[in-house]
């Protein structure tokens, strides 16, 4: 009887590809749940992967963006193709297509572009964005990341979490500066966080890009936790002129998302 030809090659690739995939994973799930020590010899030191694999995996995962590389500390962190890939989860698409006609409304009442925000990784990501078709294209884009501590919608993302992990993030987060008006001193942004939590509502004044004003409120789910931040954006001399009314109408329909969502007021 004729035996069968095994190919050795073959089957060495398969386990070495295996053994590529096993280690990219545990390098994701390495960086979702270490908040330090996310340089590349921490990680090929915390999982015992030769230095050369880690890099060259680093590179492939950067490559796909399901990670980022911040260059000034030389640190990685979880990518936004991540969170894309997760949008297909049913929570967040029920958050999307929850919001979508307020916030089409709260467009149409505004005349001002709005924006749908929810905190992923410390940072405010765009879920949502509805262009007003009176004012310039905005210059943010669904998907687009920023700090917390400028625009509108990250304030409130940030000054709405629990009291322990809103403390924990205003000492751990950068404080980069946009303009001459943006807030960089921690004590300054604590007390802007109360202003905002007894205020019920935010406020960019030109913090991120100048000319532009944004306001923002917070949408809550049943469980009466911050989900998500409604917010409008536009030129600083027309938002200023109607401030208040503004104010009023995204508090309104930011609202209206949460009642959607299952909240009561208590």
């Amino acid at each position: 009887m004729k035996k069968m030809k095994v190919n050795t090659k073959t089957i060495t690739e398969e386990k070495n590809r295996l053994s590529t995939l096993e280690r990219a994973i545990k390098i994701l799930e390495y960086l979702e749940n270490s908040r330090e020590k996310n340089r590349l010899s921490d990680i090929a030191e915390e999982l015992k992967i030769p230095y050369g694999t880690v890099y060259n995996i680093l590179r492939t995962l950067e490559d796909y963006k399901l990670i980022e590389r911040k260059e000034s500390a030389k640190q990685y962190t979880l990518g936004f193709k991540l969170f894309q890939l997760g949008n297909h989860v049913e929570y967040i698409r029920e958050l999307r297509e929850i919001s979508l006609p307020f916030m089409r409304e709260l467009t149409r009442e505004s005349g001002e572009t709005s924006h749908l925000g929810i905190l992923f990784e410390r940072a405010l990501y765009f879920l949502e964005i509805i262009e007003s078709p009176y004012t310039k294209k905005t210059r943010a884009t669904v998907g687009l990341s920023l700090p917390l501590h400028a625009p509108a919608v990250g304030k409130v993302l940030l000054s709405f979490q629990p009291e322990e992990e809103r403390k924990k993030l205003i000492a751990d987060i950068d404080l980069p500066r946009f303009t001459s008006f943006t807030i960089t001193d921690r004590k300054k942004l604590t007390e802007e966080v109360a202003l905002i939590v007894n205020q019920g509502y935010a406020v960019d004044n030109e913090e991120v890009f100048l000319g532009t004003t944004c306001i923002a409120a917070p949408v809550f789910n049943s469980t009466k936790k911050i989900c998500a931040a409604l917010g409008i954006t536009g030129d600083t001399n027309r938002v200023n002129k109607n401030k208040s009314a503004l104010i009023d109408i995204v508090q309104h329909e930011a609202l209206n998302i949460s009642f959607k969502l299952g909240y009561q007021i208590p």
